[in-house]
């Protein structure tokens, strides 16, 4: 239904591709009739004028065809005559040309009917030095019976032609490549275009006309940027322009006042006079062309025509409301309306092999309704066994409970409790652990092209972070076997030993899946037992509910490096060189955990509470660990731990600053030696030499603070993460968290730290989470939901408002 009709159409012999603004519509033989031609040049060359005087092509219809021996880029009509200042001349734009054409008719008499032919004749023509690419006319600076022709070359000159004369030129500012461009008629009297830079600029003719001089712009106008144009006005708008018009809005048709719009390429952009953006459109498909018209039944009405790259005419009012939509045979890349043959309001459209077609908008009923005669009885019993059926098949999709899909892949690891070798004299970068991987599926076909990932926390390594299994047979058989070897990559404290194992692949249906499994790695690849150590800086109490075990036998995996051992004290020797020691009470079932660094806590206390409840998983009563301690020890120092990483970051960025000014004072230095050694005069360079190896010399010294304070902050920040997990866990024991409440504190209060190092960070997020925390999950209301914040968060001045 909603399909344009055509009214008449005119199929080219595709002697060429056409151009956008290859189309006008106009009475370019000033007939007094007033009626509409169309004109169509293509760059073949070929210059076509047709008149429509019916529905329906006929081959009087095309009045000229005329070979002009050079592809034309654009055709306009004007009062372009000196001689005959209120008729219209045809402007015909070439690459190295613009020529100027009158237009008559002449009637043959005959027969039956009478038959018109145009003549075609040359008024003056202008050899152009640069390449053209488009043109606009208007009455420029006021000229009252004829309009002046502004053209635009391909490397951004805009030069005057005034009838047979050549007025100026001027070269337009941060010219890259030519765009569209319109003439805003007085009280404005300007050029609006849009750059390379995707920005609408405006440049007034009265002063292009005064700085210019009436001279014809060198090629020293266009490298010096104080002799180039300067804009009235310029408005971003995001994306580049295909087509520019101005027309006047609702209410202002008898005045002066107009208004812009603009073409993009996925928008459009409703300016006004000053530049200011007034509205704007994103349409769902890319637009190649637009027309903009006042409404003949609503005089104070003005729409807008918009062709699409799929073949649709959009219609859009002042209001930017869509009030109707057609598909068109092919995409325009020019459209018009017109009068042809007694008919008003035909849309003309040229396709880019240059067809040209009239159509109207309208509907038409169907000019044929089809009537089934062979009418059959209806059979209720399949219709109810058909109904049960989709019953059926709706229940199964829409039930809460879905059941896990029989064939699936399997991942299984096998974690050894020990490292390879039982040497516990070996340095860190000799140890290693080798886990196997067991990969199987369960269905009775086969996978293809099961993508591996394994993730590792700092600082161990896995030979293996991206795998491929080209092939997996399912059933009952062997599991693929795949050896992931772990090493240690630096002397630093752990984040954790938790490794997660992701395997991404598509069923036999084309489902994508993922499957997913978590090991720990060994204690003994962090460190190794030492000889009891009982001093510490920092200690904390975990209580239980059970009788004590034996840490030699709790700890029996770990490898000794010499020297005596007691039941009661297991002492552990990270690879950075921290010792954390756990004491058993001889009277109470109490655990001591103590070490001279506070963030080495966390990795041994996980691990005993890990292994206690291991040990303790088959006793008659629930096993629990507590810590009865006041929390605010340890929240003053993980306050300090927290300042000395934000401090950390804060250098940084100060480090960051000062090179980025030591960057700038560099090249600043540079361009002035640059001109001194391009001067053909030499002249001394004022210690400018000596100047430069300093400014060097500061760079490059600020360089090397800046890598050593990276490195400074990843340590700080490791350190970070691990006080938080131990603050976590601590939270935990105390206030006896359940798996759920402490996945949603960890997920809001995260032990993971991650810094964009010069912006934001860690304490930005966290604070930003724990603010959402305690308006949902904690408020006093119970309330569930809160709504993010609109604006990005800004960067923390200090850790204040985080510590609270």
């Amino acid at each position: 239904m909603f399909r344009a009709r055509e009214w008449w159409s005119a199929r080219s012999e595709g002697e060429g591709e056409e151009v956008s603004g290859s189309l006008l519509i106009a009475n370019v033989d000033n007939s007094p009739e007033e009626e509409d031609k169309l004109v169509v040049g293509g760059l073949s060359g070929v210059l076509r004028i047709y008149r429509p005087a019916g529905r329906g092509y006929k081959p009087a219809d095309l009045m000229l065809e005329a070979q002009l021996g050079a592809p034309i880029l654009q055709v306009e009509a004007g009062r372009f005559s000196q001689h005959s200042p209120k008729e219209i001349a045809l402007a015909v734009l070439f690459p190295k040309a613009l020529a100027v054409f009158c237009v008559s008719t002449t009637v043959v008499q005959g027969e039956a009917t009478d038959d018109s032919f145009i003549n075609l004749s040359l008024l003056y023509k202008h050899e152009l030095k640069r390449s053209a690419f488009n043109f606009t006319y208007g009455s420029f600076g006021g000229t009252k019976d004829k309009d002046i022709i502004a053209v635009q070359s391909l490397d951004g000159e805009l030069l005057f032609i005034e009838h047979e004369q050549v007025t100026f030129s001027k070269f337009l500012p941060n010219f890259l490549v030519p765009g569209p461009m319109c003439y805003l008629p007085q009280p404005f009297d300007a050029i609006v275009t849009v750059n390379s830079q995707f920005e609408c600029q405006c440049f007034k003719y009265s002063t292009l006309s005064s700085s210019s001089g009436g001279n014809i712009a060198s090629e020293d106008d266009r490298e010096k940027e104080n002799r180039r144009a300067r804009t009235e006005w310029t408005t971003c708008l995001g994306e580049s322009a295909i087509q520019v018009q101005c027309f006047k809005p609702p209410g202002y048709l008898t005045s002066e006042k107009y208004e812009i719009v603009i073409l993009g390429e996925r928008s459009a952009f409703w300016l006004t006079g000053s530049g200011s953006i007034r509205a704007s459109k994103e349409m769902e498909q890319p637009i190649t062309c637009m027309y903009s018209y006042v409404v003949q039944a609503q005089e104070k009405a003005v729409n807008f025509l918009f062709g699409t790259i799929s073949g649709q005419l959009l219609v859009y009012n002042y209001d930017l409301k869509l009030l109707w939509a057609a598909l068109l045979d092919f995409p325009p890349i020019s459209v018009g309306i017109l009068s042809a043959g007694g008919v008003r309001g035909l849309v003309g459209t040229l396709g880019e092999n240059g067809d040209v077609m009239l159509s109207y908008m309208g509907t038409e009923p169907p000019s044929q309704v089809i009537n089934n005669h062979d009418k059959k009885q209806l059979n209720y019993e399949n219709m109810d066994e058909e109904h049960r059926k989709l019953l059926s098949i709706i229940r199964k999709s829409t039930t809460e409970s879905k059941s896990e899909p029989t064939d699936r892949l399997i991942l299984r690891a096998q974690v050894p409790n020990s490292i390879d070798t039982g040497n516990p004299d070996l340095n860190w970068q000799n140890i290693q652990v080798t886990v196997k991987l067991f990969v199987s599926y369960t269905g009775q076909d086969s996978l293809e092209n099961i993508k591996l990932t394994v993730k590792v926390p700092e600082p161990f390594t896995c030979n293996i972070e991206n795998k491929e299994i080209p092939f997996l047979e399912g059933g009952s058989g062997t599991p693929r076997t795949i050896s992931l070897v772990f090493g240690v990559s630096s002397p630093s404290l752990p984040t954790g030993t938790e490794v997660s194992v992701v395997a991404a692949y598509q069923s036999k249906s084309g489902d994508p899946r993922i499957v997913s499994s978590s090991f720990a790695l060994p204690l003994a690849l962090c460190g190794r037992g030492i000889p009891p150590v009982k001093d510490g800086a920092y200690k904390i109490t975990l209580d239980i509910n059970q009788e004590p075990p034996s840490l030699l036998a709790l700890f029996e995996d770990i490898p000794f490096q010499g020297g005596s051992t007691l039941p009661n004290v297991f002492s552990f020797l990270y690879h950075d060189g921290t010792q954390t020691t756990i004491i058993v009470a001889k009277n109470t079932n109490r655990f001591r955990i103590q070490s001279a660094a506070f963030a080495s806590l966390a990795l041994l206390s996980s691990e005993l509470a890990r292994r206690l409840k291991l040990h303790f998983a088959n006793a008659e009563d629930e096993f629990m660990i507590g810590f009865n301690d006041d929390l605010g020890e340890q929240l003053n120092i993980y306050s300090t731990v927290i300042d000395s990483h934000f401090d950390a970051r804060k250098a940084l960025k100060s480090l960051h600053d000062e090179l980025e000014i030591f960057a700038k004072e560099f090249r600043t230095i540079q361009k002035r030696l640059l001109v001194r050694y391009k001067d053909r005069n030499a002249s001394s360079l004022m210690g400018m030499d000596k100047l430069l190896s300093m400014s060097y010399d500061r760079i490059v010294s600020c360089a090397e603070k800046g890598e050593k304070m990276q490195q400074e902050l990843k340590s700080r920040a490791n350190q970070l993460s691990n006080a938080t997990r131990l603050m976590l866990l601590l939270l935990r024991f105390k206030f006896q968290l359940d798996d759920d409440g402490f996945n949603i504190l960890e997920d809001h209060w995260s032990p993971r730290v991650v810094d964009c190092e010069t912006q934001y960070g860690w304490e930005e997020a966290t604070e930003l989470s724990l603010g959402l925390l305690l308006k949902t999950a904690l408020s006093k209301s119970g309330q569930r939901e809160a709504t993010l914040p609109q604006e990005p968060p800004k960067a923390a001045g200090d850790t204040s408002k985080l510590k609270k």
